[in-house]
């Protein structure tokens, strides 16, 4: 009974140590908060409002909901700087991602806050520092499920056993900087970021308690450094073509990302822009991206093409994304002195 507990606890660590630091979207720049806590603040508007779908579990056996990853968020501006052109973003943003019959994986629940420096005398450029915190639970949606997932008993006397908990949490902090500037007189829009998650080590423990024969089972999570480059060029008057990096690297894993997005003005009076891009996440993935833009509205949808050997056996079919944002304007109501004019005698 007991090794066949000690293949479920490694089997739980090393879900642990994979779902507890990175999830991993292809539609990166539709999760600006997600990517980096220095973007919080970063669009022109006074408030946005998004969101993204993340459905993996499509494969050759068929679809479910096995293998999903939902995340909303929503931030703000602020002209609360210390100079005037400087302007602070606060947000939040709230993230699931859940895997398997038992529901591993995490929930978290974030805030991020960011200040953006105005550079220059046209303020073309700004330098932002951002910080975001919050906590992340972690844990599986049944341990009686996934006790039976390796052929446990239930009713096992084992001390482990008793202490395995359904879920746990902990405190994750992440740091980050982001620049943007504006390019030659044809404001081209150059985009660089780099930011550092779990910066506070947290340590998760799948037992309640450390001291028994699975003490082992506590994990100290690695920093993950993430780092993004970005370029929109305006090729023409209608036409806009978007090269993006992405570089995600955990201890010894990492994950690179090149992408290429064309937009295109379709109808200047309804504000409508067309979307579509290719993208590959190396050694692992082709990418697929389309949308729209439609007034103050973005929604593009994203499909991962699996391309890797054993991930093309186990999910050919690779994952679907939906991603939508909302960015809105808040126009302050004039509120003139009123003057007081003396008439001539």
């Amino acid at each position: 009974m007991m090794p066949k507990f000690y293949i479920f606890a490694a089997f739980v660590l090393f879900a642990t140590y994979t779902f507890a630091q990175d999830v991993h979207f292809t539609q990166y720049e539709m999760t600006p908060g997600h990517v980096n806590p220095a973007n919080t603040g970063g669009f022109y508007g006074s408030y946005r409002i998004g969101g993204i779908y993340r459905d993996q579990s499509l494969s050759a056996t068929g679809g479910g909901n096995q293998y999903r990853t939902p995340h909303i968020y929503m931030d703000a501006i602020f002209p609360w700087g210390l100079r005037k052109k400087d302007w602070v973003g606060f947000g939040i943003n709230g993230l699931q991602d859940v895997s398997g019959t038992i529901d591993l994986g995490k929930r978290a629940f974030q805030a991020s806050a960011a200040y953006h420096l105005a550079i220059g005398k046209a303020s073309r450029s700004d330098l932002a520092l951002g910080i975001q915190w919050g906590t992340v639970s972690f844990g599986v949606g049944s341990r009686d499920q996934a006790k039976d997932l390796v052929g446990l008993s239930t009713g096992t006397t084992s001390p482990d056993v008793k202490n395995l908990q359904e879920k746990t949490s902990y405190k994750d902090y992440t740091v980050g900087l982001a620049y943007t500037s504006k390019v030659t007189s044809k404001n081209h829009i150059l985009r660089l970021g780099f930011n550092a998650s779990h910066v506070n080590r947290p340590t998760v423990s799948v037992l309640s308690n450390a001291g028994g024969t699975g003490g082992s089972a506590n994990n100290k999570l690695p920093m993950l450094f993430t780092g993004n480059a970005g370029f929109e060029y305006h090729y023409s008057e209608k036409l806009d073509i978007i090269p993006m990096l992405w570089f995600r690297s955990l201890d010894k894993p990492s994950e690179s990302v090149i992408q290429c997005m064309t937009s295109y003005l379709f109808n200047i009076e309804k504000q409508i822009r067309l979307n579509a891009g290719l993208g590959y996440r190396i050694g692992d993935a082709a990418q697929f991206m389309v949308g729209a833009n439609i007034g103050k509205i973005k929604a593009q949808l994203g499909y991962d093409f699996i391309t890797s050997g054993k991930s093309a056996a186990e999910t050919p079919l690779g994952g679907a994304e939906f991603a939508i944002s909302y960015i809105g304007v808040v126009n302050k109501k004039p509120n003139p002195k009123p003057k007081v004019f003396c008439p001539r005698f």
